[in-house]
């Protein structure tokens, strides 16, 4: 049996400023960094987060879940199998100890001139029409083609259609333009709202109806043209084999600290490539240590294209920057709209070295020791 060590840092960062959703505002971000040793006293880095929607008791059950890994380290480490029945906090954790795996068994970028990166969208927040289109023309001038616009929390319909004018105004036709919603809309409220916002050439809406509504969201497919993407509902490859057998969705959005890790990233893209939908890979806003675990499951995924995106869909991985620090000692690199890993001397397998004395300056509780 392959002997490991574990150590995880708890640690909270504030939001460069708030960032508002249809599901509340976002002032800060906890995280757990965890730091996987080897044998051969390799370092491997993974993330665990959660969701504010999981609530206080599912932080708690992560906490206990991270103090347990890091004991029993040295006679194993718990699996997605294991971690699985205990719901959110388990797959982030999987999530954070698979990617860290990832890190120390990927080969280590090297030559960055021929590391192309992956596509990725701009994320804006919730703003009036006109704070909107500057900040979308702020993105496509700094090299962005994929926006995303995050929706949801207005009132009528009609100020969707003057923040979407706005923007579309503002960017012009070629920029792809999605909606992320968060699932505050009913079906009537989205099929509205979805008719009246189609001429805009809209890419895809995201969770447009609440998680648990399948049904729903299959219906609206059938009734507008807009195509749906499933953020919040497909939280499991069980979730997301359920999305596919009920013809609810066009693209799923998967974020990895939701699914489970690597693993399950892999299976959901192989689920959803048999029946022709691409998998957008996103983030729950983790520094860039879970980003770039993103990046390199976002890189690896089939690719999936047809008449209708006859291009690789853009991630939603560009979000590094709305945190205060990214922990990282050089950031991920976004450039021209492709997001990549600045590699280097002395990184893993994902590209990145953690910048510890940030770590411990973010730190708010520890568990286990590198000595």
């Amino acid at each position: 049996m392959r002997k490991w060590s574990l150590v995880a840092d708890r640690v909270r960062i504030p939001f460069r400023r708030p960032f508002p959703t249809a599901t509340g505002m976002w002032v800060e971000r906890e995280v757990w960094i965890l730091r996987l040793i080897d044998e051969d006293g390799r370092v491997g880095l993974g993330e665990a987060v959660l969701e504010p929607a999981n609530g206080e008791v599912a932080e708690t059950i992560l906490e206990a879940l991270v103090r347990e890994a890091v004991e029993g380290a040295a006679g194993g480490l718990p699996s997605l199998t294991d971690l699985e029945q205990h719901g959110a906090p388990g797959r982030a954790l999987a999530a954070a100890i698979e990617g860290a795996k990832l890190d120390l068994s990927r080969r280590a970028p090297t030559d960055v001139e021929d590391d192309g990166g992956v596509g990725v969208n701009a994320t804006l927040p919730s703003l009036g029409p006109e704070a909107a289109a500057e900040a979308a023309q702020q993105a496509v001038e700094s090299g962005f083609v994929t926006l995303k616009v995050k929706a949801g929390a207005e009132r009528e319909t009609e100020a969707l259609v003057e923040r979407v004018r706005a923007i579309r105004a503002a960017v012009g036709p070629d920029i792809g333009l999605r909606l992320d919603v968060n699932g505050a809309w009913d079906l009537d409220t989205a099929t509205d709202r979805l008719e009246a916002i189609g001429r805009f050439d809209i890419e895809f809406v995201e969770q447009p109806l609440a998680a648990h509504d399948i049904d729903g969201m299959a219906e609206l497919r059938r009734r507008v043209a807009v195509p749906i993407a499933a953020d919040e509902a497909a939280a499991s490859v069980r979730d997301v084999r359920g999305l596919l057998e009920a013809d609810a969705v066009d693209v799923i959005v998967v974020k990895p600290a939701r699914v489970g890790g690597p693993d399950a990233v892999a299976e959901i893209a192989a689920l959803a490539a048999t029946r022709g939908v691409p998998v957008v890979v996103s983030t729950l806003f983790e520094t860039g240590v879970g980003i770039a675990a993103a990046l390199a499951m976002a890189a690896g995924l089939p690719e999936v294209t047809s008449d209708r995106w006859p291009d690789p869909l853009d991630h939603g991985l560009a979000t590094a920057g709305l945190l205060e620090h990214d922990l990282l000692v050089q950031s991920l690199i976004v450039d021209e709209g492709r997001l990549r890993a600045p590699a280097g001397a002395g990184v893993g397998g994902l590209g990145v070295l953690l910048d510890i004395r940030v770590l411990e300056r973010f730190r708010v509780d520890a568990v286990g020791s590198l000595a």
